[in-house]
């Protein structure tokens, strides 16, 4: 790699590259093999008084930093809420999910991506339908704690709820959403703890003007902070999500809210 080297006193540069021809020191000649007696041909200073550019190619990159991943990046993420709702036979059910986005224009396609933990999962599955009802800033806690907070395995989510159900015989919620689409899947992605199911839109409709709810606001107007009886002066942790209390010192981290089922990382220390 040809160097350059410049003199101090008047700031010529010698470039090995192009050498001096008219002085008979020729393109590609190495600064050491430059006679001794070589003098700057603009102030005439001798060979000592240059000294070594540093260039890009000079300079040794500093190593990588290590990776150090901390999970509440994904925090950070822009989150839509949802109410996902299946049927199998007489069964209605639904869950919270907050990734669903339109895929793609042509032909219609969304996906979103479940929990294989939730029960409407093994009913998507199992029937290739579902409905997507789009939750709005008016939306009650209650209405996350129904359908997030326990699981259809156990209970009758829609008892005593008002719903009507779209072309496909799945229910959609009529209040505290701005809208609903059915969808028919197309393709499922196994990505560990949740499937991508990406899905043919069917049906849909607009349902009011109201904004749709984000994660971020859901947390900050939504749902209440976790309380911490007095008495109860355990040491453990609380899930962020739904308020679980993880009693113990140290979370093991594989562990999965029994109530949402986030992950340990949405835990903090009481």
């Amino acid at each position: 790699m040809a160097k350059k080297y410049v003199c101090d006193i008047c700031g010529y540069i010698y470039d090995e590259a192009a050498g001096i021809p008219d002085q008979g020191i020729e393109a590609g000649t190495r600064w050491e093999d430059v006679p001794d007696d070589f003098v700057c041909p603009l102030c005439g200073c001798p060979k000592e008084q240059f000294s070594a550019m540093g260039g890009a190619e000079d300079v040794e990159e500093p190593a990588p930093p290590k990776a150090e991943f901390d999970s509440k990046v994904t925090r950070s993420f822009s989150y839509g809420l949802f109410v996902l709702t299946a049927r199998d036979g007489g069964k209605d059910n639904g869950c919270i999910i907050n990734t669903a986005i339109q895929a793609a224009s042509e032909p219609l396609r969304v996906s979103i991506c479940v929990n294989k933990a939730n029960y409407t999962h093994d009913m998507i599955v199992k029937t290739g339908e579902f409905n997507l009802s789009f939750l709005t800033e008016d939306s009650k806690f209650a209405t996350y704690q129904r359908f997030g907070f326990q699981t259809g395995r156990e209970t009758d989510k829609f008892e005593s709820f008002t719903f009507k159900r779209s072309a496909n015989g799945v229910a959609y919620l009529t209040e505290e959403c701005n809208a609903y689409l059915s969808g028919k899947v197309v393709q499922s992605i196994d990505l560990g703890s949740h499937t991508m199911f990406i899905a043919e839109v069917t049906d849909g409709k607009v349902l009011s003007k109201a904004p749709s709810v984000t994660y971020a606001y859901y947390f900050a107007h939504i749902k209440p902070k976790p309380q911490v009886k007095p008495e109860a002066e355990k040491k453990g942790w609380v899930c962020v999500i739904c308020g679980y209390i993880y009693e113990g010192e140290e979370l093991p981290p594989d562990f999965v809210c029994p109530i949402c089922k986030h992950p340990a990382s949405d835990f903090q220390k009481l």
